[in-house]
C-alpha cells in the first residue's frame, strides 16, 4: 500500500499559464487574425523545441529527442510562411502526420519518465524516514558526514544525475553541487545560474557532504519536520544513489525513483 503523500499538493501555476496561453491565442484570432494567430501558434512550439534541444545537448539523455521533433513538425505544420507556400494540402498532412505519430511517441516518453523531472520524487523521498516535527528552517548548509569515492566516481555520478534529469551539476574547484530545482530549464537555458538558493548536495573532493534545502522547498511539505533530520535524509538518499551508482546498479535508483 502506498505512502500517503507528506508535500503538499501542486500549485497552480501550470494551469493559470495554460489558461494564460489560451487566452493569447483566442485574441490573437479574434483581433487580428488567421496570419497572426499561425504565428502566435508557433511561438510556444519554437520555445519548446529550443529548450529541449538545448536539454538534449546538456544531458545527452536522448528521450528529449521525441518531444523536441513533435513542436518542430508543429511549427511546420502552423507557420504562415511554410503554409502559403504549399498550394497542395499534402504537405501539411505530413507534417501532421508526422506530428500525430512523434505525439504518442512524447506520451510514451514521458509516462516511463525518462524526461521527467525529479523534484517531487528527491523531497518525498528525502521526508519518508522523518517523522519528529521538532523544530522548523534553518537557511545554514547542513554538514552531512562523509563518504567514500574518487573525484573521478563523483564527476561520473554527476553526469549521470543529469542524463536522467535528477539534479543540476555545479563543477566547482573543490566540490561538486548537486542541485534538485522546481524547474530545471531555467539551469539548461542559463536563465538561472546561481544555485544559493535551491536545494543542493554538495560533495566535496574530500569526501565530506553538506545539504541546504531551500526554504521554497522546506514549504511545500505538510509538516515542519525536523530540519536537521531532513537534511540528514536528504543526503542519505544521495549517498544510496552514489554507492548505488559505484557498484553498477544505477538502474536501481531510476526504479527508485519511478516508485514515487
Amino acid at each position: 500500500m502506498a505512502k500517503p503523500s507528506k508535500l503538499r499538493t501542486n500549485d497552480w501555476g501550470y494551469l493559470v499559464f495554460t489558461l494564460l496561453i489560451v487566452v493569447i491565442l483566442i485574441c490573437s484570432q479574434i483581433f487580428f487574425g488567421k496570419t497572426v494567430f499561425y504565428t502566435v501558434l508557433c511561438v510556444m512550439p519554437l520555445l519548446a523545441a529550443i529548450a529541449h534541444f538545448v536539454s538534449l545537448l546538456k544531458t545527452k539523455n536522448w528521450g528529449y529527442l521525441i518531444p523536441m521533433l513533435f513542436y518542430v513538425f508543429i511549427i511546420l505544420v502552423f507557420f504562415p510562411p511554410i503554409t502559403s507556400l504549399t498550394s497542395s494540402q499534402l504537405t501539411r498532412i505530413i507534417f501532421a502526420s508526422c506530428a500525430g505519430i512523434l505525439f504518442i511517441g512524447e506520451i510514451f516518453v514521458l509516462s516511463s519518465k525518462r524526461i521527467n523531472w525529479r523534484y517531487r520524487e528527491i523531497l518525498e523521498l528525502a521526508a519518508n524516514p522523518v517523522d519528529e516535527s521538532a523544530d522548523g528552517f534553518t537557511p545554514r548548509p547542513f554538514p552531512a558526514g562523509k563518504a567514500q569515492y574518487t573525484k573521478e566516481e563523483i564527476i561520473g555520478f554527476t553526469k549521470f544525475m543529469i542524463k536522467h534529469v535528477i539534479a543540476y551539476p555545479f563543477v566547482e574547484e573543490s566540490r561538486v553541487i548537486l542541485v534538485v530545482p522546481e524547474n530545471m530549464f531555467a539551469y539548461m537555458l542559463l536563465l538561472k545560474r546561481g544555485y544559493k538558493k535551491d536545494t543542493y548536495v554538495a560533495f566535496d573532493f574530500n569526501g565530506n557532504i553538506s545539504v541546504h534545502i531551500a526554504k521554497k522547498d522546506y514549504q511545500k511539505y505538510k509538516e515542519e519536520f525536523t530540519f536537521d533530520q531532513l537534511c540528514s535524509s536528504l543526503a542519505n538518499l544521495f549517498i544510496e544513489f552514489l554507492e548505488l551508482y559505484q557498484k553498477g546498479k544505477s538502474r536501481e535508483v531510476i526504479d527508485k525513483l519511478n516508485a514515487i
